[in-house]
């Protein structure tokens, strides 16, 4: 039974995968989500378990950039920092669908994750925004495979 958790094809697998490619590594995960019906993985467990493994990849990239102040501390000089943390935290929803729509998005998003952490936005707020924009990008990704399975068989 254990070896149906940890094997590469399982739920395990997908989480490492989505992990993996969430954090800085600029690996592309939404074709292999797209591809995901076709190996017979159904909808939400898998968006679930996807959604769960990016949005801790990300978390990774967000505490990189709120520990960076050696690293990126020279764009803070004439400070963009808190300005940012200020564009943001106006509304803090505003912030939240900032993320919100740049976890729907397919560009990179470590930058947005990047400059989040770097402004200090809050944690809880940027992981709520991170889930659920990657959770409904990730159902439309496997909706759009499911389709072009049936049209294919």
């Amino acid at each position: 039974m254990i070896e149906n958790v940890i094997a590469p094809g399982t739920y395990f697998g997908i989480f490492a995968m989505s992990f993996i490619a969430s954090s800085l590594l600029p690996i592309f995960l939404e074709p292999v989500v797209a591809s995901l019906p076709a190996l017979g993985f159904p909808l939400m467990p898998t968006v679930l378990v996807i959604s769960t493994g990016a949005t801790l990849g990300s978390l990774t990239t967000y505490f990189l950039g709120r520990g960076s102040e050696a690293i990126a501390g020279r764009f803070n000089k004439g400070g963009i920092g808190e300005r940012i943390h200020g564009w943001l935290m106006i509304h803090e929803w505003i912030g939240t669908i900032v993320v919100f729509l740049g976890a729907l998005t397919p560009f990179p998003f470590e930058v947005v994750t990047f400059v989040a952490g770097f402004s200090r936005f809050p944690v809880r707020l940027y992981t709520l925004g991170c889930f659920f924009g990657k959770l409904l990008k990730f159902i439309i990704l496997m909706l759009f495979g499911k389709v072009m399975l049936s049209y294919f068989l």
